[in-house]
């Protein structure tokens, strides 16, 4: 009986430990890596450029980090613009952002799939690392990786590099309210942090049912899904926005937010540094990425909205668990 207890009480400590190890990749050197796949120490490299200094609207780096994520996608070969403008934001906040922005022509006439994030570090001190340099790195790290396939996809990618998030989420609101390819996007991935590690939650941002977009994300096949419907009921009660939101509110664009929330103590200080990003958590933004890359430049982004709702959470070993929601009470 004693043993029975003991063995218990180990298989118990396993699971509960490998419940927490199995959310996200692993980190290990791999800058030698194929060029075809996500580098996490490639991406880290942006991170490092990105958060040497405060980079806020005004800050003297604010215009140095425009300039490096300006350089980084010539020279991945892609033709990059900037728009520039006032708006109040979400927050009634009257600012200047000058939007980063690129383009990766598809073969076919559907619907943009658009890759979000802002390059404004937090006016409180903050070097921006993970909040969101992560963001940049990630997305930056994950085109090279594309595009070293020379492969067409289906449909057009846009790369939006936001400004004045931290300020009101003013760089979406004037590209979604006044950028002429506003109007083609079907989907977007945003990639943000409220902390500096820990495992990225997927985050659903719809103005209809969730059914669609839980059925292709999970063609798309992630390895590391982190994502439970409840999270998202009670995010919808918080008073937290990202520029996905502006996305979903003014465009009516269905949304992915990718964000980690753990060591959260360093979220908007000096501690948003090079050192403090957790190198599991970027790889983990990486392994959302690339087949969610792959998959929505192919899908058929028209097609997002729906009228039902899925119930999903994620396990070990299964990954992505999901179903109707209409299901709950004969269960």
């Amino acid at each position: 009986m004693k043993f029975s207890k003991n063995l218990a009480l180990l298989l118990l400590v396993f699971a509960v430990y490998w419940s927490y190890r199995a959310l996200m990749p692993q980190y290990r050197e791999d800058l030698e890596k194929a060029p075809q796949n996500f580098a996490t120490d490639r991406a880290l490299e942006h991170v490092r450029n990105i958060s040497k200094e405060p980079h806020a609207v005004g800050f003297p780096a604010h215009g140095k980090v425009r300039s490096y994520i300006i350089s980084q996608l010539n020279k991945l070969g892609l033709e990059t613009t900037t728009q520039e403008g006032y708006t109040a934001g979400d927050w009634a906040n009257l600012s200047k952002a000058t939007n980063i922005l690129a383009k990766i022509k598809g073969s076919g006439n559907g619907k943009a799939l658009l890759l979000l994030t802002h390059y404004d570090s937090s006016p409180h001190s903050s070097l921006g690392a993970s909040d969101a340099g992560s963001g940049v790195a990630t997305i930056l790290e994950g085109i090279r990786a594309f595009l070293s396939e020379n492969k067409t996809p289906k449909n057009d990618i846009i790369i939006l590099f936001s400004d004045a998030e931290e300020l009101g989420l003013n760089g979406a609101d004037l590209f979604v309210n006044k950028h002429p390819w506003a109007k083609d996007v079907g989907l977007v991935l945003n990639f943000e942090a409220r902390g500096s590690g820990g495992p990225s939650y997927m985050l659903i941002e719809t103005n209809q049912g969730n059914a669609r977009l839980i059925e292709e994300f999970t063609k798309a096949n992630p390895k590391y899904p982190v994502a439970n419907s409840l999270a998202y009921s009670i995010y919808k009660m918080l008073p937290n926005d990202t520029d996905l939101t502006v996305f979903r509110e003014d465009g009516d664009i269905e949304g992915f937010n990718f964000a980690f929330i753990d060591d959260h103590y360093d979220y908007h200080t000096v501690l948003d540094n090079y050192d403090r990003l957790d190198r599991n958590t970027l790889a983990h933004q990486g392994s959302y990425l690339m087949p969610l890359l792959a998959h929505f430049s192919e899908a058929d982004l028209s097609q997002l909205k729906a009228e039902g709702d899925y119930i999903y959470f994620n396990l070990p070993f299964f990954r992505l668990i999901s179903y109707p929601f209409s299901w709950i009470w004969p269960m």
